[in-house]
């Protein structure tokens, strides 16, 4: 089972799958495409809380609404223009502090109206994991 979040301008989307105690792989496909388990382990919730809350909001905002993995593999922040284009800054990076360490950062640009069809998806992804 997976979610993604999907551009509605190119072809690149976010993807997590591989939902364990801990961790949750998130894949970054399209122009370019990187992959790094990330670890939740203080915070397994925390990639659907942060989307139910972008998804309760009733207006565009413009301050950054972020979330950040534990150990720093994965982080992501939102903005949403006043015309509805929300905007998904993201960052992966693997192998923190080794020789070979690397990171991507990129963004996905969607629209506000699909924010409650995306917690939707994050839910049955985080839950269906639980059952």
């Amino acid at each position: 089972m997976e979610f993604s979040i999907d551009s509605s301008i190119s072809n690149n989307s976010l993807k997590f799958s591989s939902l364990e105690s801990e961790y949750v792989t998130v894949q970054l496909t399209g122009v370019v495409t990187a992959t790094a388990r990330v670890c939740t382990y203080t915070d397994e919730l925390g990639i659907l809380n942060w989307l139910k809350k972008l998804a309760s909001l009733k207006s565009p905002w413009k301050s950054a609404i972020e979330w950040k993995s534990l150990e720093d593999q994965f982080s992501i922040s939102t903005t949403c223009s006043s015309l509805g284009e929300v905007r998904f800054s993201f960052q992966l990076r693997d192998m923190h502090g080794h020789p070979e360490e690397w990171k991507v950062t990129s963004s996905i640009v969607t629209d506000f109206g699909q924010l409650p069809s995306l917690a939707k998806q994050a839910e049955r992804f985080f839950n269906h994991a639980r059952t």
